[in-house]
């Protein structure tokens, strides 16, 4: 009888080792995974900013030198008009 409660025992012990190992790997899996998707969240964003500053820096370089005034605001009138002789030159 001794016997069996300490092969019960040792049974016992193993099982909570397994469940415990395979909590705890999951943990370790799960974190591995949201580290991986940070990480190409991070990339994506990276990306997308150094492409805004590249279109940036070439709309500016385009635009001619500088100047220190700041840019006009057109008369809507002209705009409507411009627009008016577009969608007339161009048939629609």
């Amino acid at each position: 009888m001794r016997w069996l409660k300490v092969g019960a025992m040792a049974v016992g012990v193993l099982i909570v080792f397994l469940v415990l190992s395979s909590v705890v790997g999951f943990l370790v899996e799960a974190v591995l995974a949201a580290l991986v998707v940070a990480a190409i969240v991070v990339a994506v964003k990276v990306a997308f900013s150094r492409k805004q500053v590249s279109s940036k820096r070439r709309s500016m370089q385009v635009g001619g030198p500088r100047s220190s005034s700041p840019p006009r605001r057109q008369d809507t009138r002209d705009i409507d008009d411009e627009l008016t002789r577009l969608k007339r030159e161009m048939g629609s």
